[in-house]
């Protein structure tokens, strides 16, 4: 599948190209060194985001930022790969009867106007400042603030368990 849709966004590109209509300057130049970094990037970007259950963005949007994408396509390309993964837990949730309806509406609700405040505010910065590098800052300070409270909440609740005597912490992998 990767190389049909490599292959049919190189040839939509030649054709923009070469009618000199619909090109943007957020478009990517499929150079061979530019899809081979974009296959890596995808394949160990999802490896990673599949093992810690992230949706993706926190990942990926500091590398299209870091490739010249502007932030409103790499902050909604970001979002559009959250969606699926969301959608798919959520879905999981449900069949099984464990989704929150309540719970979710009050957090989607605080989702969406910090979402709205954030984008205002970056939006600010970098028309004052006329950068983008304070989203990729604050997107390498979230995710790796992320990535140390994981570890310390994880070991907080594992230590937790031991200290009630649960002695059934054994991690196991069965093939």
């Amino acid at each position: 599948m990767t190389v049909v849709a490599i292959r049919r966004n190189n040839y939509e590109q030649n054709l923009k190209i070469k009618y000199a209509r619909g090109i943007c300057k957020s478009d990517l130049k499929f150079a061979p060194s530019i899809v081979r970094r974009l296959v890596i990037v995808g394949f160990l970007g999802g490896w990673v985001s599949g093992a810690l259950g992230l949706g993706g963005g926190a990942i990926f949007n500091p590398v299209l930022l870091s490739m010249g994408i502007p932030a409103s396509v790499s902050g909604s390309t970001g979002m559009y790969l959250v969606m699926f993964t969301t959608f798919g837990q959520s879905v999981t949730y449900i069949l099984i009867g464990q989704l929150n309806y309540s719970y979710g509406l009050w957090i989607s609700a605080w989702c969406i106007l910090g979402t709205y405040i954030g984008m205002r505010m970056l939006d600010w910065l970098m028309k004052k400042y006329n950068r983008q590098s304070f989203i990729i800052f604050l997107l390498s300070a979230i995710l790796g603030i992320s990535a140390i409270l994981t570890v310390l909440l994880g070991t907080n609740d594992i230590l937790a368990q031991v200290g009630k005597g649960n002695k059934n912490l054994i991690f196991k992998f069965d093939f």
